[in-house]
């Protein structure tokens, strides 16, 4: 009866093992075929099918009563870490060491084919555990910090119980030689880590494409700039309308004169390049705590400190000279622009509204005067 339960048990064990690294496999795979459609996720995928073929082979071994082939398993493991490496690292954008990393994989792989000792097997294991596991701990906990990604904390946690395996087979080869507990340890650990590597692979993607709608939502497609909603996201974030006794916050609208005559001369692929060129030249022109959005249309809004608004202006009027003074080239043409500034200065009562209102006002001045040039409102808050 004990062995009938250790049965189920073991083969239960194995059932549930390949069920849940196949339909990691399938999720992979569905995200591959979607928006995660890169490298990093072509690899991941490569390693949970590597990784069925690895626990089905263990498992058709004792169902069909063959002698454990160790060294076979040993190899599938190298390969399937050099994968998880390849797909960790480049995650975010190809890595450097994407040669050396294969180069590592397959020299290791090699001395476990060429060794006949389970014991010396055991050994080129655990080295080349110990040789890749640190720095790609370090990876992962670092962009699980960076990127506040619980996935990335999952995936560093497993790897973590990974590093623990060499130690102990290690230990059992020294002292033990039990082959039964060092093989029981072995396909254990691994298959916990494959399990929580797909956990923190989907996880990790779940919460980079929340962060990545997010973004979406709050940014100007064209210009890569925020849009109104995303500048008061990030005003409320930041706590910008918070007060500052060092400097004072100011805004300006800024509105590309005669945009409508730009279209016109130009079609509207030519307005969108004005549009990217001007939005890089406010960008350029920004200090790292100054904000900035495309309100809509050829509408610019600027937040920035200064210490009155004399500075506000000397600041501005360099980003005025700056666009009267560039040129857009598109085709066979050479586009000039210039630009209408509406100034205005933070006060205690105002509101987001408030404070954009004011400097609305500001700007229609400016075109009513001229255009190309800066008006202020210093009108008193109610």
């Amino acid at each position: 009866m004990a062995n009938n339960v250790e049965n189920y048990f073991y083969h239960g064990f194995f059932v549930f093992l390949l069920i849940t690294v196949v339909t990691c496999s399938i999720i992979a795979t569905r995200l591959m075929r979607s928006s995660f459609n890169n490298r990093s996720i072509y690899l991941f995928n490569l390693f949970f099918y590597l990784g069925v073929i690895g626990f089905a082979w263990l498992w058709i071994q004792d169902l069909l009563d063959l002698t454990p082939s160790f060294r076979s398993g040993v190899v599938i493991y190298m390969i399937s870490m050099t994968l998880l490496q390849l797909s960790i690292y480049n995650h975010d954008e190809p890595s450097r060491f994407n040669k050396i990393i294969i180069a590592h994989g397959a020299i290791f792989s090699v001395f476990a084919l060429l060794t006949q000792n389970i014991n010396q097997l055991a050994l080129i294991e655990a080295c080349f555990t110990l040789s890749v596991l640190p720095a790609l701990i370090y990876y992962t906990t670092k962009r699980a910090v960076c990127e506040k990604n619980i996935g990335n904390t999952v995936l560093s946690m497993a790897q973590c119980i990974l590093l623990l395996v060499p130690i102990s087979q290690l230990s059992i080869i020294t002292h033990e030689h039990n082959l039964a507990t060092l093989y029981s340890l072995t396909v254990i650990a691994h298959a916990t880590v494959f399990v929580m590597t797909g956990l923190g692979l989907i996880t990790t993607l779940l919460v980079d494409e929340k962060k990545r709608y997010l973004e979406l939502s709050l940014k100007d497609p064209l210009t890569g700039l925020y849009n109104r909603r995303g500048l008061q996201f990030i005003i409320e974030q930041q706590q910008v309308l918070s007060p500052n006794k060092t400097s004072i916050l100011h805004a300006c609208i800024v509105d590309i004169d005669f945009f409508k005559k730009i279209n016109d001369s130009y079609s509207h692929e030519g307005g969108d390049l004005v549009l990217e060129v001007f939005s890089d030249l406010i960008k350029h022109h920004l200090n790292k705590e100054d904000l900035c959005c495309r309100l809509g249309g050829e509408e610019f809004l600027l937040l920035f400190f200064a210490a009155d608004l004399d500075s506000a202006t000397k600041y501005l009027e360099e980003l005025r000279k700056t666009i009267e003074t560039s040129q857009i080239a598109y085709r066979e043409h050479r586009i000039t622009v210039t630009a209408s500034f509406g100034l205005t200065s933070w006060q205690p009562k105002d509101s987001f509204e408030s404070l954009v209102n004011r400097a609305d006002k500001a700007v229609y001045d400016a075109k009513d005067n001229g255009r190309n040039r800066i008006e202020i409102n210093t009108q008193k808050q109610p």
